[in-house]
């Protein structure tokens, strides 16, 4: 017992590991939909970060859309090539990113293809727009301070005006038929109230949350927080945070037909490429700048990233002869002032221009900003440079509807040949067959939590590889029971009877599993989507059975070693 006591110390660490990833994923199925609205509203990036932690439902689980892109790229090198497909990866998923698709699946397909997965989302036209267009980098200058407060001023009246004109009237007492009823004169009854203390009496200092929200006489202004200053000047320009919340109604604001009448001709606001997190809370940050493009990306060239002295990360580049010139120009003549990066009409960047550019230029990331943030801007700025033409060759929606339908078929499939293999297996092998369905139920325990902690997707393939996997571990339970039966017929005794079943019974268990685990391996590394799917579960769930054979109901038959009569 001594000897084997590591499995006992081993499976204790591996259970509770287990239990710790797969919490998330047991919290966020059995959360409601009113606990996820409410958590939501208390906490946005809380959901978010258990969707993170869970396992995710396949685009065939909870609908949505899948597409597959088709990159011109004709005539390059395989070099060429990967880099220009990887530039359309990067921005589709900044354009996916305002979509709001929490875990979309982008990734490289071939040469020249690349296979989207939109998970929960269903407006296919909007989808379709958006990873279409091809990608456009420019460069634009800010309206000043001053003209930016006047605008936000003249939106706050015009929007502040439309909120109480689409207020309710407030409703009219008729006071000749209170005074004939009776009803009119209640003063008596309140002051009483007030002496006795009457808690249902009316507290005018209470909260109300029935207000009238047209009061506010700043709608716009009062949810922008400015953000974009020049250290060295003291100045401030037209970029704002504004809490992720916000985004919608600001949207809406900016878009009403007064409002936009009010916006000059020659400005254009324009919102980051994606949130962030400043002062422990998730914003977007809006910008006010020059409609007139200043430069666009196309002369940008030999873009790399790098650290400069101080350890920040930074975008390395250089221009061509033509864009040399201009952008020698462009940045001279604006210095300490913010130059912004848009990109699809969305700024990535906003940094302040220290010095004339001639030749080669560097744009330096914030101070919290991960060499990952440089990469990103690497590849978009090398994007911008290159635009690549793509076309949507296949599309296919997937209804909520069909994903439920398939969650609920699934899961009874799972329970109902789950429940058939346990008893048949506890009927015919007895006791035996017992200590099979404990391992069959640690088996299945582990690869959840292995799904889990890998941040997998789970969808209708990966389920069948679940039930197979059911199947493969019962089969090697079912050939050590049988081999220690045939030794139990010769007469040994029950100790060496099961030695030498586990024994005998090895290679034809590691030959299975092995020929499986590198069929899971080639359909990992060939296919994609739900191939993939089905490849991760089958191939964790026959390891961890060989886990689950040779360690947890090894243990528990070492126990019954000293058994005179075996029930198997």
């Amino acid at each position: 017992m001594s000897k084997s006591n590591w499995r006992i110390i081993v499976t204790a660490i591996l259970l509770v590991a287990a239990c710790y990833a797969f919490w998330g994923t047991f919290a966020l199925w059995t959360m409601s939909d009113a606990d996820k609205a409410a958590l939501q509203e208390k906490d946005p990036g809380a959901l978010l970060h258990m969707q993170q932690k869970a396992i995710r439902l396949g685009l065939d689980l909870q609908g949505g859309i899948h597409v597959v892109l088709k990159v011109h790229n004709e005539g390059k090198d395989a070099a060429g090539k990967n880099e220009d497909v990887e530039r359309a990866i990067q921005v589709i998923r900044n354009r996916i990113d305002g979509l709001g698709v929490a875990e979309p699946v982008i990734v490289k397909q071939g040469d020249d293809r690349i296979l989207i997965d939109l998970p929960g989302y269903t407006d296919a036209e909007r989808a379709e727009e958006l990873i279409g267009q091809t990608a456009q980098l420019t460069f634009k200058l800010f309206e000043s301070a001053e003209n930016a407060n006047l605008l936000i001023s003249k939106i706050d009246s015009v929007v502040h005006e439309s909120e109480k004109a689409n207020q309710p009237e407030p409703e009219v007492a008729d006071t000749e038929t209170a005074a004939t009823t009776g009803e009119a004169d209640t003063s008596d009854d309140d002051i009483l109230a007030d002496l006795l203390g009457d808690s249902a009496a009316a507290d005018e200092f209470a909260f109300d949350e029935t207000s009238d929200l047209s009061l506010n006489n700043n709608p716009l202004s009062s949810r922008l927080e400015a953000a974009l200053y020049n250290n060295t000047t003291g100045k401030s320009w037209p970029g704002f945070a504004v809490n992720k919340r916000d985004k919608g109604i600001i949207d809406k604001w900016l878009n009403m037909p007064e409002v936009k009448r009010l916006i000059p001709v020659d400005v254009v606001f324009a919102w980051s490429t994606r949130d962030e997190l400043r002062n422990n809370r998730e914003v977007y940050y809006l910008y006010l700048m020059k409609r007139k493009v200043q430069f666009i990306g196309k002369y940008l060239e030999n873009i790399n990233m790098s650290r400069d002295s101080f350890g920040k990360s930074v975008v390395n580049f250089k221009l061509s002869g033509e864009g040399s010139a201009r952008f020698a120009q462009l940045t001279g003549a604006n210095i300490n002032k913010p130059l912004a990066i848009v990109l699809d009409d969305r700024v990535e960047s906003a940094p302040m221009i220290s010095s004339t550019i001639r030749g080669s230029g560097q744009i330096t990331m914030g101070s919290s900003a991960s060499m990952k943030d440089a990469r990103n801007m690497e590849i978009v700025l090398k994007a911008g440079a290159l635009p690549v033409p793509v076309e949507i060759i296949e599309k296919n929606i997937v209804g909520a509807s069909l994903g439920a339908d398939s969650i609920k078929k699934g899961f009874y499939a799972s329970m109902v040949g789950l429940m058939i293999v346990l008893l048949y297996i506890a009927v015919y092998y007895r006791v035996s067959g017992v200590i099979a369905d404990i391992g069959l139920i640690f088996n299945i325990f582990f690869l959840m939590a292995v799904l889990a902690g890998l941040g997998a997707t789970l969808t209708m393939p990966g389920i069948a590889g679940i039930i197979l996997t059911i199947g493969i571990s019962i089969d090697a339970n079912i050939l050590i029971f049988e081999r220690i039966r045939e030794e139990l017929r010769t007469g040994k005794t029950v100790r060496a009877s099961i030695d030498a079943g586990y024994e005998r019974a090895c290679v034809a268990i590691l030959d299975s599993h092995v020929t499986t685990l590198i069929t899971a391996g080639a359909l990992f590394l060939l296919g994609s989507g739900p191939i993939k799917g089905f490849a991760v579960t089958l191939f964790w769930g026959v390891l961890i059975s060989l886990y689950t054979a040779y360690v947890i109901t090894k243990q528990i038959f070492d126990i019954r070693k000293g058994y005179q009569k075996l029930s198997i």
